[in-house]
């Protein structure tokens, strides 16, 4: 509970000083909480409390204009309007020239986005090629870690959405990658106060990436 407790206080004062949405509550699969004067939520979009309906929002983002642009992601896809399958080629050995780009939102009742500590967890083939720091060398931070030691990241952990000034802002990212074999990989982003992934939190939401040789 102290890491729970620690990355609550890093999200909602980085939030306070900067005067950009309001701090996510922090709950998990054990029926949810209080924090900070939130309300609890459960499931991926939760109205028990009356007062905060939060729902996680995951998207595939096309890449419209770069190099790893993806014809098969829908270009309006957004956190309001997610395409949440891919059919795509694996990268040529040694790179990441057909990575996928995951974009996600946590957003209230009304639509706003709001903030609180995530994580991207991944399955099946594949692994995480990016986690980016949420505000590069600012108080918050990122964590890539492979968590069953199969040589392969499947967790990026974010305390923060990401605040940079850049394109972008407000919403959690990670890529992914594939070179070695065709098959399905799953993810899963969640709110995640205690930063061990998301088999244990009811706010969240996926995609699903069908690797192929093309």
């Amino acid at each position: 509970m102290r890491l729970a407790f620690r990355t609550a206080a890093i999200a909602t004062l980085s939030i306070a000083a900067m005067g950009l949405g309001t701090p996510l509550a922090l709950a998990h699969g054990d029926g949810g909480g209080n924090s900070g004067g939130g309300g609890s939520y459960g499931a991926s979009h939760d109205r028990g409390s009356g007062r905060d309906g939060v729902r996680a929002a995951s998207y595939i983002n096309r890449d419209t204009g770069a190099a790893t642009e993806n014809p098969d992601v829908n270009r309006g896809s957004s956190c309001t309007n997610p395409d949440h399958r891919d059919q795509q080629r694996l990268s040529d050995p040694g790179t990441a020239n057909r990575n996928v780009h995951n974009d996600a939102c946590f957003l209230d009742n009304r639509g706003q986005k709001v903030n609180g500590p995530a994580s991207f967890q991944s399955s099946g083939v594949g692994f995480i090629s990016a986690c980016p720091d949420p505000d590069g060398t600012g108080p918050q931070y990122s964590r890539l870690s492979d968590t069953n030691g199969d040589g392969r990241n499947d967790l990026c952990f974010q305390s923060s959405y990401q605040m940079t000034g850049a394109a972008g802002d407000l919403e959690f990212h990670a890529r992914f990658n594939n070179t070695a074999m065709p098959g399905v990989q799953h993810v899963v982003w969640c709110a995640d106060a205690d930063a061990n992934g998301c088999r244990d939190e009811r706010v969240k939401d996926g995609i699903r990436i069908n690797w192929n040789n093309g």
